[in-house]
């Protein structure tokens, strides 16, 4: 009979750990069947390319909280960095001060600096990183707002026309250098050292402290490359997208953490994490054409996400502590 029990317990375990893997795909082929069921034009081109830019989108400001998450902090300010970025890039444009290539480096540059305020206060002067983001955020937003007179940024130079095509009628610009950017990061946290620091940091701060890691400035270099990586986002959604400040709601910066809990971020999945972001993301995109499609907007559209994202990570984690528990 004990035997049996534990026959059964591995078996458990095996099937447990099959469906972490492939949680997120279950996922997305559970809301890719609602949004086909309520909508029979979901998986027309035109729509299938909207979704697939609206990931890629959400993707690249996931994967900056990632990293942030995996150090064991946590950043409100992603899409306002990103809005700040775009809002800045649309000034030096419109101006005609630069050239569009000098914009986005300063953009992205702003974005960093950015970071680095917020990693400076949270690992130099000990201020809770809640505190700390949500005060840069609203220093970003309100900086976006001076510069754009608090008006709607409309991308309409031809300067962009290249980061709004779309090869082989289907695939976005967007979504390759998503791509890129995924694939970059999963390279520098799988086999450089600087990675392994940064999760280790993220599993505990004092034992890295002990094994003579310099957690301060690990937790500085983290934050602003999270700031980094968020101006390129800010810059890829002011080039893709006729209106920018639209994309960067209120709401964006709670739904990028979202998206990246969602896709099931944590400090256990490695360099895993910015595949599971963009996962997160799809299911964020998918959500959002959902409720497009049901003429849910603003806040109805925000109780509504709310409600979902809390039901897929309530599910999630009693299955994760289902597994824990079976261990024992």
């Amino acid at each position: 009979m004990e035997n049996k029990g534990q026959t059964h317990s591995t078996e458990s375990k095996k099937i447990l750990k099959k469906l972490k893997v492939l949680e997120n795909i279950i996922l997305l082929v559970v809301f890719l069947f609602i949004a086909y069921s309520l909508d029979n034009y979901f998986f027309t081109i035109p729509v299938i390319v909207s979704v697939l830019k609206g990931t890629a989108l959400i993707s690249v400001l996931a994967m900056a909280e990632s990293i942030v998450l995996a150090a064991g902090g946590i950043d409100l300010s992603i899409a306002s960095i990103g809005l700040l970025s775009s809002s800045i890039m649309f000034f030096f444009v419109e101006a005609e001060l630069t050239g569009v290539v000098p914009a986005i480096i300063v953009s992205i540059i702003a974005g960093g600096c950015i970071g680095l305020i917020n990693g400076i206060f949270v690992s130099k002067l000990r201020i809770n990183p809640i505190i700390v983001t949500m005060s840069t955020a609203l220093f970003a937003r309100g900086v976006s707002g001076s510069i754009s007179n608090n008006i709607a940024i409309f991308n309409t130079k031809p300067e962009f026309a290249f980061f709004k095509s779309v090869y082989f009628s289907i695939i976005p610009v967007s979504c390759i250098f998503t791509l890129g950017i995924m694939v970059f990061c999963y390279l520098i946290f799988r086999f450089t050292v600087v990675g392994r620091q940064i999760f280790a940091v993220g599993g505990s701060e004092e034992s890295s402290r002990l094994c003579g890691l310099k957690v301060d400035r690990i937790k500085t270099l983290t934050y602003t490359v999270a700031g980094f990586i968020a101006g390129i986002g800010g810059i890829l959604v002011m080039s893709d997208t006729l209106l920018a400040t639209r994309f960067f709601s209120a709401s964006a910066d709670i739904e990028v953490i979202l998206a990246a809990i969602i896709g099931g971020v944590s400090l256990f999945s490695r360099a895993n994490i910015f595949f599971r972001a963009c996962a997160g993301a799809a299911i964020i995109a998918i959500l959002n054409r959902i409720l497009y499609g049901l003429f849910v907007f603003d806040y109805m559209r925000a109780i509504f996400i709310g409600i979902i994202a809390l039901i897929i990570i309530a599910t999630k984690n009693s299955m994760f502590k289902h597994k824990n528990q079976s261990n024992y």
